[in-house]
């Protein structure tokens, strides 16, 4: 159907549906009657459209779910990210935003028949905040044989006021289709808008992102989790990719720009663009009739190579007229620098103090803003490959290295002499010159395998001072095997304070001390036949008298000051009498906060080992064994899967837990054959729970932590 009658057809239905219904109860029966039947015939036909547009592209939506990490303070932490997409490709490529799937490690996507496999990642473009995964097909059960694909429309033939769907998955919630119209085709957003503190995005610091996009601006509705869904015409195909918005307002990528980029990340992996080191300012409100105004020139860039400087006219390109008094003028001007080959020569007109001069900008590659990052965990920091844009920022000279950029608190990093920390610029590692992370990762590896382990020598860069410090990995087997307490004596009983309004109350002022809350089942204090509610006054006729909370510990002190295996008089208040009671003392038993703990990075989670204490609170019987979670990483596969803090795992990948050492070596085994699935048995509350852990090898390390 033409543009302009689908225009017409669709304003008609609008003043229709929308008719006030006092003009249509002052006219006569025969025009009412012809009236209704018009609404209703231009209704049915907008709702067909609609369905129509709807079903070519609705099978096409995937729900994609990113495990991506984060690094902090030296760690690597798993976070759980997730959004919408497309397939474009009987190939199962799915296109969507870079902030979906950024810093990814594990993609899971949804499609329409609800079935659930596996994705890659094949490209990434932060310029443009684009992406494309590419499901396993093999997963599917019909081998993706029959996938349904969308198929992109001409973004440039979108009019203000046409109707445009928003489809995807917003809030993790199913499938969603919102209605609205196009309110700009060619819109500027402000740097705040894209600086990544959108509740939907989540943009990589410092990366720059739309400086070659002129979005579409719509109002059909856009909520989080609806981030790299189609936005759709009424041609039942794409034409732009949702990338923000709220209740009122949408922005879109166009489908000519995504389609074109989505081309170069399948093909190439990445998006390949010039670069001249200058920006652009329209010469609207800046006295400047022509050309345009030179903004910045990055220092020993092209541009500055070639003379350029700020505050320049450039005139022309390659004996075009440039003519931008717009900020809607500027990104079509940067496009069109980028999209030309790398070495590109350009030749240039521009004004400098109405002198009109020329020369030759030779292009280079745009690379990205910010490096790659990686953990290397038994040294204990984090660290970033070092790129053009930060070493300028940085003020780092040379510009290649890798930079620090977390450090683990109590790691071989932090106790090295000096400890490295975060900005320092490594320079060598075991004499191996640092050029990239990829030579760092090659260094660590080699430490890796050194047997015995040994200090590595590593040369840093601090604030222009040359540095020289040791790394001395920490081996796991000796953490694990090193001493938690000290042997002291213990009475098997818990108690509390009581004071004199207590003492009082309970019938003689005489009674404050210390009364006990429970006995051991199973220990000396139980079986010299000490009660619930005895109130202990004195230890050997030495008398206990606390003066307030503060004092609770004073029993404890006092049984700390004596010998394991001595026996000691308790003289006890029972029912309103004193009695003596003879207990001999214990060594006293691992606390929960004493007990060792195994931090396992592919698991997300960390587990200690069960105490009397933990068995005793929890009504265990002796025949109860497994370790106890304690912390779970917030999007890891423990959480992913379903475990809880405190749930006590007794079984994983088949094998029974009996204690810490048990349950290390269970990973070890478990880890060498890198299972997709996990089992686990857990006890929580009453009841034993059967649980699957989705694992994900090598997203994390395993460090046993006292």
């Amino acid at each position: 159907m033409p543009r302009r009658r689908l225009a017409t057809l669709l304003w008609t239905a609008f003043l229709l549906l929308w008719m006030p219904r006092t003009t249509a109860l002052s006219a006569q029966a025969p025009a009412d009657e012809t009236g209704r039947l018009g609404a209703e015939e231009i209704r049915q036909g907008l709702r067909q459209m609609i369905a129509s547009a709807r079903d070519r592209v609705f099978p096409s939506l995937v729900h994609i779910d990113v495990i991506a990490v984060r690094y902090v303070e030296g760690r690597e932490l798993r976070v759980r990210r997730q959004g919408s997409g497309t397939l474009i490709s009987a190939e199962g490529h799915v296109l969507t935003n870079e902030h979906v799937v950024q810093r990814g490690v594990q993609f899971r996507c949804t499609l329409t028949d609800r079935e659930k496999v596996t994705a890659e990642l094949v490209g990434e473009d932060p310029l443009t905040d684009l992406a494309v995964l590419k499901i396993n097909k093999a997963e599917l059960a019909d081998g993706g044989r029959n996938l349904p694909v969308a198929r992109f429309g001409d973004s440039a033939a979108l009019e203000i006021g046409d109707y445009v769907m928003a489809m995807g998955s917003p809030y993790s919630l199913s499938r969603s289709v919102t209605l609205g119209i196009v309110s700009n085709t060619t819109r500027v957003l402000p740097p705040e808008l894209l600086s990544g503190n959108q509740d939907e995005m989540e943009l990589e610091p410092g990366q720059t992102t739309g400086l070659y996009t002129l979005w579409i601006q719509h109002d059909a509705l856009i909520n989080p989790g609806n981030s790299g869904g189609p936005l759709v015409g009424l041609a039942g195909d794409i034409v732009g990719v949702n990338e923000m918005g709220g209740a009122a307002i949408g922005f879109a990528i166009p489908s000519n720009l995504a389609r074109r980029v989505a081309g170069d990340l399948i093909s190439h992996g990445e998006v390949t663009r010039s670069w001249i080191g200058a920006s652009f300012r329209p010469t609207a409100d800046t006295g400047v009739s022509d050309g345009v105004l030179v903004d910045s020139v990055t220092a020993d860039s092209p541009a500055a190579r070639a003379g350029i400087q700020a505050g320049d006219v450039l005139l022309s390109l390659n004996g075009e007229p440039v003519n931008i008094r717009f900020p809607e003028e500027v990104p079509p001007l940067l496009s069109r620098i980028a999209d030309t080959p790398v070495g590109t020569a350009f030749q240039v007109t521009y004004r400098r103090e109405a002198a009109i001069r020329k020369a030759q900008i030779a292009t280079e590659k745009l690379v990205r803003d910010r490096g790659e990052e990686g953990l290397y965990p038994d040294w204990g920091f984090t660290a970033q490959q070092v790129t053009q844009k930060m070493a300028r920022e940085l003020e780092i000279l040379p510009k290649t290295g890798v930079l620090v950029t977390g450090i683990r608190s109590g790691s071989p990093a932090h106790l090295a002499q000096p400890p490295l920390a975060s900005g320092d610029l490594l320079q060598t590692v075991a004499g191996t010159q640092l050029h990239s992370l990829e030579d760092l990762a090659a260094e660590y590896q080699k430490a890796q395998k050194a047997s015995p382990q040994t200090g590595v020598l590593v040369a840093f860069d601090r604030r222009g001072k040359s540095y020289l410090t040791l790394l001395k990995p920490r081996n796991p087997s000796e953490a694990a095997a090193a001493p938690r307490e000290i042997l002291k004596p213990w009475m098997g009983i818990a108690t509390q304070p009581i004071l004199g309004e207590i003492g009082e109350t309970l019938g003689s002022a005489d009674a404050r001390g210390y009364r006990i809350t429970r006995v051991y089942p199973s220990t000396a204090a139980s079986a010299a036949g000490l009660r619930v509610g005895d109130i202990i006054l004195a230890i050997d006729h030495e008398r206990l008298v606390p003066r307030d909370l503060e004092d609770s510990s004073l029993l404890d002190r006092r049984i700390r000051s004596l010998e394991i295996g001595q026996t000691i008089g308790l003289t006890i208040l029972r029912d309103g009498k004193t009695d003596e009671k003879t207990v001999g003392l214990e060594r006293n038993l691992i606390t929960p906060p004493e007990a060792r703990r195994e931090l396992n990075g592919d698991l997300g989670l960390t587990a200690r080992e069960m105490t009397f204490f933990d068995s005793d609170e929890n009504g265990w019987s002796r025949d109860v064994h497994g370790v106890i979670v304690e912390e779970i990483e917030p999007a890891g596969s423990a959480a992913l899967a379903g475990l809880r803090l405190s749930d006590l795992i007794q079984k994983i990948g088949g094998r029974d837990i009996r204690d810490l050492q048990g349950f290390r070596e269970a990973l070890m085994s478990i880890a060498a054959a890198r299972p997709q699935r996990l089992p686990v048995i857990v006890l929580r509350g009453a009841g034993t729970h059967l649980l699957f852990i989705e694992t994900a090898w090598g997203l994390g390390d395993a460090t046993p932590e006292e």
